[in-house]
């Protein structure tokens, strides 16, 4: 099964955005997990990037990013030989 929300490389995403139309409300978000970091404290971390993100955007962009930081931090669920880490 195929799923429509990952991206193999960057020349790929290029492509597949030239067949959309993006206005002004829409946002990209891009998240490249490498690695799985289990052991950052999460609510320091939001409360962190709240902070920076607040200096050079406003509440609702910063609230949005936060929000999807937040679920990132939290669902880091994987599956690896059908074992669920």
């Amino acid at each position: 099964m195929d799923n429509n929300y990952t991206i193999d490389n960057s020349a790929k995403l290029s492509h597949d955005l030239t067949k959309h139309t993006v206005s002004n409300s829409h946002r990209l978000i891009t998240v490249d997990m490498k690695d799985l970091y289990v052991n950052i404290p999460i609510t320091e971390t939001i409360d962190i990037a709240r902070t920076q993100l607040l200096k050079h955007n406003n509440k609702n962009i910063t609230e949005q990013i936060c929000t999807l930081l937040e679920m990132v931090l939290q669902q880091n669920y994987f599956d690896f030989q059908e074992q669920i880490y």
